[in-house]
């Protein structure tokens, strides 16, 4: 969308949000940006193209929330094990990822208060309301519980979405809303020590996961799990598979935390770590880990293996003495083990420009306070940097795969 577009459908949802839907005329759309009715005409047909359009762009980022959060976007009978698999622990991750979300972000705020305004005065908005802020959640989280088996799982999802639906008001209205989150996120919190209490009382789960180190004849089918893993997901092909291929000869590679996972007996997944440093704005060098490829099996995506993996991974980093984990990766997933933006930490991306967006840079402390009072520049270690056309080659020994171009792959 250009930026035209975007900015026409900022303005109007704030219009919406303030005076209602049918209040606002393509007039006042026109006039909040300063152009005319006709240049406003050339990105959109009529005030309702511009709803359907922000409606269109809530449906996506909805659907990306929860993707972003490790949970599932479909229905109980599409997704079931991912439903199976969705610990409370995830559950109240996302509920605190979503309160920031509808209260903080800036179009989803417009749209939530939208609804809420025009609630009663349309029965599609009414039906919005409860799809996006109603009954919508109820059910969804109603199914994750079902699906995990806890008795009463509909007044479960109401004692846990309870709280949520009403601090949406008391946010609008509080002069602190950093209080407000945070009476959230302790009110989320005390839920989700009753649900784990609850998990106690099921059945335990009855497969078997195991955690071990690779072993040679591992490589070739970790390898192309990868290549399966991460094939036109960043860029047409990939480069993962041949970068393991070569950091399992550097001198940075720590083999002792070079970890496959099985399940039932089955490779489903692999991480591993390599050092390298902080070149400290005093001239100190500050050794430090970062991490990856780390991968599951495609077919086993976002039903929770890959939080167990990751958590055992880095267990046993932190009980080897490491003191920090920095990498780059997506929030919405790895800050559930504990990850935060590095920024954080005083902590920049070398060669990043000032000012770059950095959120792909992450950063956990496996030593409380191993960072304190530190502040540079991370080195990400040259084995990562591969060439082309080895990769190329290499990945010639591997059974033919389609590249192809698609959407959100990230630009070379």
């Amino acid at each position: 969308m250009s930026d035209t577009g975007e900015r026409i459908l900022l303005a109007a949802l704030r219009l919406f949000a303030e005076n209602g839907y049918e209040a606002v005329s393509v007039s006042d759309i026109a006039r909040q940006l300063g152009v005319t009715k006709g240049a406003l005409y050339k990105h959109y047909k009529s005030k309702r193209a511009i709803f359907d359009s922000i409606l269109r762009r809530m449906e996506e980022r909805d659907a990306a929330q929860a993707r972003e959060n490790a949970l599932p976007e479909g229905t109980p009978a599409e997704q079931r094990e991912a439903y199976e698999a969705a610990a409370p622990e995830d559950v109240a991750d996302f509920a605190k990822a979503m309160f920031r979300y509808w209260t903080e972000d800036v179009f989803a705020s417009g749209f939530r208060k939208l609804l809420t305004l025009e609630q009663f005065r349309s029965p599609e908005m009414g039906a919005l309301c409860q799809q996006y802020l109603g009954s919508g959640p109820l059910d969804y989280m109603t199914a994750l519980f079902a699906a995990r088996g806890l008795p009463r799982p509909r007044q479960e999802a109401a004692a846990f979405y309870g709280p949520m639906f009403l601090l949406y008001s008391v946010y609008d209205g509080a002069e602190d809303k950093a209080a407000v989150t945070a009476l959230m996120d302790e009110m989320t919190d005390r839920a989700l020590a009753h649900l784990k209490e609850k998990e106690k009382e099921k059945i335990v789960d009855k497969e078997k996961i195991t955690f071990r180190g690779e072993e040679e004849r591992d490589h070739r089918a970790v390898e192309n799990m990868i290549r399966e893993a991460f094939w036109n997901v960043y860029h047409p092909g990939c480069s993962e598979h041949y970068v393991i291929h070569v950091l399992r000869d550097d001198p940075a590679f720590v083999k002792e935390l070079d970890f496959v996972m099985e399940k039932d007996g089955l490779l489903i997944g692999q991480n591993m770590f390599m050092r390298t440093f902080i070149l400290a704005d005093d001239g100190r060098i500050v050794p430090v880990l970062t991490m990856g490829p780390i991968c599951v099996t495609p077919e086993l995506k976002r039903r929770g293996y890959g939080k167990r993996l990751l958590d055992y991974s880095l267990e046993k980093a932190a009980a080897m003495g490491f003191g920090a984990v920095l990498f780059e990766g997506n929030i919405g997933f790895y800050g559930k083990s504990g990850f935060d933006y590095a920024r954080k930490f005083g902590i920049r991306y070398h060669d990043l420009p000032e000012g770059a967006d950095d959120s792909f840079f992450l950063c956990r402390e496996l030593i409380p306070g191993y960072l304190s009072g530190v502040t540079g520049v991370y080195q990400t270690p040259e084995g990562y940097y591969v060439d082309a056309g080895e990769v190329e080659e290499f990945d010639k020994s591997f059974p033919p795969k389609v590249k192809q171009k698609l959407p959100g792959q990230l630009e070379r």
